[in-house]
């Protein structure tokens, strides 16, 4: 994703510059412009759930049930393949103020104004599919008509899935600008990649015709990369001296929990159905954290700051509780959910030991031990999401829905240190969706795209303070998910190579008649 600025940076500014803009361990964990931390609605599950406004507490039938409500599994064909994929995504953010972002230091840059500091970005980025096999433990097919699970049955299902991802980055951005009879050139290259992945099993039994339970244990692994690499030159137009400053960071930092959802489905009637299901709190297993930074002031003499770490990287799932109501007729169905997310005095950790040393004039004048430690917590959040699947024809379907995404994380304010925040990104959105569905004897196929709209804040460096510091500045996106996902019947596969091997030896029988499909893995509710 290339950051395109609207017009030529114009700014001024020594060693600090780069100090605020790196960021050391926080800065780079702002950008975000995919997803951001906090926002747990961002990530998309199962083509049809994310269509339907991320509901299946109650009616879900794809990749997305094991980590929606496993209870739900019950309602999926046995030894089926369901795969959902958001292939293509494209952003459009607006970041306020980018290059002034707060006070300027007047006594070293006089009375600095820039206009046009407005930065705009634009991106297409692939995002992450999950896949999900499900399997009849006990229980018989289910017939074409209004089948509810038969009593007993009971059904597996193993699924690898990335449930939340945020990447950004760009390579060799330079810039160059005039400001305060002050000329700066500028190059920068980023990478940044936060994601958490889960795999495991699930479990669902029908326990009667109205009830279900289920339970889901997966292992989740939260996955954060970042590097930094900033080249600047800053020459006074009037002397002719000049400064060169150089900036360099990487982190790496893995942590494995395990966790567990619980739920259970009823149904109130032959139209109304309700669910509820509990994500626990994680169980933490182990970690690893990796760090180092060295920035270099070349004046008359060199000065250099470096340091290397190794330590602890927490991030811990927030327990969910999760609740639905649906409602089925022959052409219609309706779905509400609601999730909240309880707060946490400890939404991420980051703890390492350090040794930090300082050169000047060619000299090591330093050399010292620390620890470096960062705490990010969340507050309460409630979600809603409403999704409805309108029958055009018995094989064909509309989807729609719409969900809330609030943040978690606490307000940004100014002024920042590097040290005192490890999220410098707070945005609240919303997402809304519409697609269709088509139903066949072979797999359903998901067709649609989501449309996303976040507001909020971000951390900006101000290079233009002494010393140099992070204000937070408005932000701004709108993105689009064209989302392309389905579902394939193993055992319809099994059927058609077993007719293609009979056609092809002579011995096939006549072909049947077309068979109603079986939709979407459990045909509607009929209306009395």
């Amino acid at each position: 994703m290339p950051l395109r600025p609207r017009a030529p940076l114009r700014c001024s500014g020594k060693r600090g510059a780069l100090v605020g803009m790196a960021g050391a361990l926080a800065g780079i964990l702002g950008a975000s412009p995919a997803r951001a931390q906090g926002r747990y609605e961002s990530a998309m599950l199962g083509g049809r759930s994310a269509l339907m406004g991320s509901t299946g507490v109650v009616l879900g039938v794809d990749g997305a049930a094991p980590f929606l409500n496993p209870a739900t599994l019950v309602r999926i064909e046995d030894r089926d393949i369901a795969f959902s994929s958001a292939f293509f995504r494209y952003a459009h953010r607006t970041l306020g103020a980018w290059h002034q972002p707060g006070p300027v230091d007047a006594d070293r840059y006089g009375e600095l104004r820039l206009d046009r500091t407005t930065v705009t970005d634009d991106g297409l980025s692939t995002l992450p599919d999950a896949t999900c096999y499900f399997f009849d433990l006990k229980g018989g097919e289910r017939d074409g008509g209004p089948a509810r699970p038969s009593v007993g049955r009971q059904t597996l299902a193993a699924c690898l899935a990335k449930t939340e991802e945020s990447e950004f980055g760009f390579d060799a951005l330079g810039f160059s600008g005039e400001s305060a009879a002050r000329r700066v050139d500028q190059a920068q290259t980023l990478r940044y990649a936060w994601g958490r992945y889960s795999a495991g099993p699930s479990w669902s039994y029908s326990v009667s015709d109205r009830l279900a339970v289920g339970v889901s244990l997966p292992v989740v692994r939260t996955r954060y990369t970042s590097a930094l690499s900033v080249s600047s030159i800053v020459e006074d137009a009037g002397s002719g001296a000049a400064s060169s400053v150089t900036y360099q960071t990487a982190l790496s930092g893995d942590s494995w929990d395990l966790l567990a959802h619980v739920g259970a489905t009823y149904r109130l009637s032959r139209v109304f159905s309700a669910g509820i299901s509990l994500r626990t709190p994680s169980v933490h297993l182990f970690d690893s954290f990796d760090a180092s930074y060295q920035d270099t002031l070349a004046t008359e003499t060199a000065a250099v700051r470096h340091w290397s770490g190794k330590g602890e990287f927490v991030a811990p799932s927030p327990a969910r509780l999760a609740v639905g109501a649906s409602a089925e007729w022959s052409r219609l169905r309706l779905e509400l959910d609601g999730f909240f997310y309880v707060g946490q005095p400890e939404f991420a950790r980051i703890a390492a030991d350090r040794e930090e040393i300082a050169i000047e004039g060619g000299a090591v004048t330093s050399r010292r031990k620390s620890r470096l430690g960062v705490v990010e917590a969340a507050s309460p959040i409630f979600n809603v999401g409403l999704g409805a699947e309108v029958f055009l024809t018995r094989d064909l379907s509309v989807l729609g829905g719409v969900v809330t995404d609030f943040n978690a994380l606490s307000r940004l304010r100014g002024p920042l240190s590097i040290e005192s925040r490890l999220f410098l990104e707070r945005m609240s959105g919303v997402h809304a969706s519409l697609g269709m569905v088509s139903y066949t004897r072979y797999g359903d196929l998901v067709l649609g795209a989501r449309f996303d709209h976040a507001a909020g804040q971000m951390a900006a460096a101000n290079t233009f303070a002494s010393p140099v510091r992070l204000d937070p500045i408005d932000s701004r996106e709108l993105g689009a998910t064209l989302v392309l996902a389905g579902r394939i019947s193993l055992r319809t596969v099994e059927s058609v190579a077993r007719e293609i091997g009979e056609a092809v030896e002579g011995s096939a029988a006549a072909p049947p008649a077309r068979s109603t499909p079986r939709e979407p893995m459990r045909a509607p509710a009929q209306e009395d």
